[in-house]
């Protein structure tokens, strides 16, 4: 029974030192080099037993990385380094990078890679990001439960969602030329004046829907005039409304976006009544039609910004987004 208990225990050291597959020559490189007199590993020897490989009890010590620029490209092997709290890694050439099993991570620094793919999934713990100057289209953020601060900008993301993120404050996006919608309505307030951290969304030419909590329509109104942000948005309190499926747009309003007045043709259709709606649901306007060629609505007197136009005839009824500019 000894001997057997013996030789569980030397298996047990075998696995758990395991030699960690490290295939990019460039961050194995750096690992090795890790050593009490620099900063690579918070002054931390990886390598402790001097074999010119990383092991697995040699990855449980190291609660640092700080990388310089320079010419890594994959990451593979970091997954065994699960106490890993701060990790700072910019201005390489990582593309694809998945820190889902980093549970520990607080703060995290990718900046300016090539990354097209980012997973931190199931990262509780992670409080800071800087992805900004990569090529990422879609971050899922849903799980970062304790994400107070994100820098983004220069990033192809299409829409970002704090919506399920309770202690999100600060956000600094800028220059992402497919930016559409931005959601932070997290029943938290927001910081809308400019700190390092959260900077204008400025040169996001396409964004047009911004969903925040009912107490800070006026807040992200006055940061957005204050950055000097002229065209048009829409901010609103109910997400759904920022969903494209919810608006029909075959059916076609000229001009759109309008300065004033927009036409449409309602001799198929003859619809007999139109509304137009605001982000928040609410009714600005009303107007009867008549089963004629052409019809109008007059938007002259509505400030600027996207609303919701419901043309009906009692039977059915017609949805469709318009732009005040």
């Amino acid at each position: 029974m000894k001997k057997l208990y013996i030789i569980f225990l030397l298996a047990n050291f075998y696995c758990y030192s395991q030699i960690i597959n490290i295939p990019d020559p460039h961050f194995k490189a750096l690992l090795l080099q890790a050593d009490t007199d620099n900063d690579i590993a918070g002054l931390v020897k990886i390598d402790m037993n001097n074999n010119g490989e990383i092991e697995q009890n040699e990855a449980q010590l190291v609660y640092v990385f700080v990388f310089p620029p320079g010419n890594i490209s994959s990451l593979v092997g970091i997954e065994y380094f699960t106490n890993l709290m701060y990790f700072s890694c910019p201005t390489n050439q990582i593309i694809s990078l998945d820190l889902s099993n980093l549970t520990q991570l607080i703060t995290l620094g990718l900046g300016a890679n090539q990354l097209t793919n980012l997973n931190l999934t199931g990262l509780t713990n992670l409080e800071f990001i800087n992805c900004g100057g990569n090529q990422i289209t879609e971050l899922d953020f849903s799980t970062l439960t304790a994400l107070e601060v994100i820098i983004c900008g220069q990033n192809l993301f299409t829409e970002l969602d704090f919506s399920n993120n309770p202690v999100f404050d600060q956000l600094r996006a800028d220059e992402c030329p497919n930016l559409t919608t931005i959601k932070i309505n997290n029943n938290y307030q927001q910081i809308f004046t400019q700190t390092p951290y959260n900077s204008c969304w400025v040169n996001n030419p396409n964004l047009v829907n911004i969903c925040v909590d009912a107490n800070e329509v006026t807040p992200i109104q006055t940061f957005l005039s204050n950055c000097n942000i002229t065209q048009p948005i829409n901010i609103y309190t109910d997400c759904a409304l920022s969903n494209d499926d919810f608006v029909d747009t075959a059916f076609k309003l000229v001009p759109n976006p309008t300065k004033g007045t927009v036409f449409f043709d309602n001799s198929v259709n003859t619809f007999n009544t139109v509304r137009v709606y605001n982000y928040l649901g609410q009714e600005i306007l009303s107007k009867k039609l008549n089963p004629v060629f052409d019809e109008n609505v007059d938007l002259e007197n509505v400030a600027k910004g996207i609303y919701i136009l419901k043309l009906e005839d009692g039977n059915q009824s017609f949805t469709t987004k318009i732009i005040k500019e």
